[in-house]
């Protein structure tokens, strides 16, 4: 049977509905149990909830993958929310089939939170990713990072379809190139001089805020 980080590109079609983005979501009553997902990347079509695979797409590596959940992970504790904290065990499920018998990702994030008990479940997802290159101080090319964080309740709202609702998304990219200046010179802007992971914890916090995690 196939399992959901390897799906073939034929499976399946998203309702538009499904994949439409809301910029922010009122904000979430305390008790919710919200289920986090660690940062996975899609390299089919097939795999995402929304958007595009880069052309010539960059892979984090599974070490980066580790790193950036666990910053996830910290900054998520501080907002003082109930969260599970998910492993990569708890993913490696076969494609669910939504209630018209297709095989859908939304419906399997979905079952995903409902095997844990919980609300709702937060989906990271990178799409483009390259470290800064250049020894030192030096750059020859900047950090580059698309990222997605998908807000998905395990039952839907109005229906109480087991599909699951895509209730949020937050997009980031960061994608500078090197400019030359007027004497002939690379400029480079500070911003330029940042490691990738200075962009993956400006993108947690962009998410904090338009999901409205933090409590008071």
């Amino acid at each position: 049977m196939k399992k959901f980080f390897f799906l073939p590109l034929i499976l399946f079609t998203f309702l538009l509905t499904a994949c439409q983005e809301q910029p922010m979501i009122p904000a979430i009553p305390a008790p919710v149990v919200i289920a986090v997902a660690p940062y996975n990347q899609p390299t089919h079509d097939a795999q995402l909830l929304a958007g595009y695979i880069p052309s010539e797409q960059g892979l984090a590596s599974p070490d980066d993958l580790a790193l950036y959940t666990a910053i996830l992970q910290e900054r998520l504790a501080k907002t003082r929310r109930h969260y599970i904290f998910l492993t990569s065990e708890d993913l490696n499920i076969t494609i669910q089939r939504d209630s018209k018998d297709r095989a859908n990702v939304l419906a399997t994030w979905a079952k995903i939170a409902q095997d844990k008990g919980a609300d709702y479940i937060l989906v990271p997802q990178i799409l483009e990713h390259e470290e800064k290159y250049g020894p030192g101080r030096d750059v020859y090319s900047p950090a580059r990072l698309i990222s997605d964080f998908y807000f998905i309740k395990a039952i839907h709202p109005t229906t109480d379809s087991k599909d699951g609702f895509l209730q949020a998304r937050s997009h980031y990219k960061e994608i500078s190139f090197i400019r030359v200046n007027a004497s002939g010179e690379d400029y480079i802007t500070p911003r330029q001089h940042q490691p990738i992971v200075y962009f993956v914890q400006e993108s947690i916090s962009k998410m904090i805020r338009d999901f409205h995690l933090t409590l008071q």
